[in-house]
């Protein structure tokens, strides 16, 4: 689905904040309550919007965070599904261009347990190679 401007900015709006009332938003981008209530149905049937959520904040500062670039030869990012999905830890798993087959977000409690999970996949089916990238700083979360 194409998404015109006042599509953009109604995304963009609840992308923000999510508890934005249907007024507000309409107030926002100037366009009639019952023109922002149906361009968001609109958007939820679609699946542009697939959802409203709630961002928790965790404000344990001991937590440590890495992506790990991972490349497998041959390929088998199918295959590591169920393993990766079995470490809570495994916050996000991308399938990726490039160089790099599969690129895996894990925030943990410890160091060492991130070292821990870090040593696992070592045992993943086909792994050729694993690069750590730290999280040193957060500098944008949406």
């Amino acid at each position: 689905m194409k998404l015109d401007s006042f599509d953009q900015k109604i995304v963009a709006l609840l992308v923000d904040d999510a508890r934005l009332s249907v007024s507000d938003i309409g107030r926002s981008i100037n366009l009639s309550r019952s023109a922002v209530a149906e361009r968001l149905k609109r958007l939820e049937e679609s699946g542009t919007i697939t959802g409203y959520h709630a961002k928790v904040a965790d404000n344990s500062q001991s937590k440590v965070s890495a992506y790990f670039a991972m490349t497998f030869s041959p390929l088998s990012c199918d295959l590591l599904l169920a393993p990766l999905t079995a470490i809570p830890e495994v916050k996000l798993a991308h399938s990726i261009s490039g160089d790099v087959d599969l690129m895996v977000f894990v925030e943990a409690e410890s160091m060492s347990r991130l070292n821990a999970i870090r040593e696992s996949f070592d045992h993943l089916p086909n792994i050729q190679k694993v690069m750590t990238h730290t999280v040193l700083i957060p500098r944008i979360e949406r």
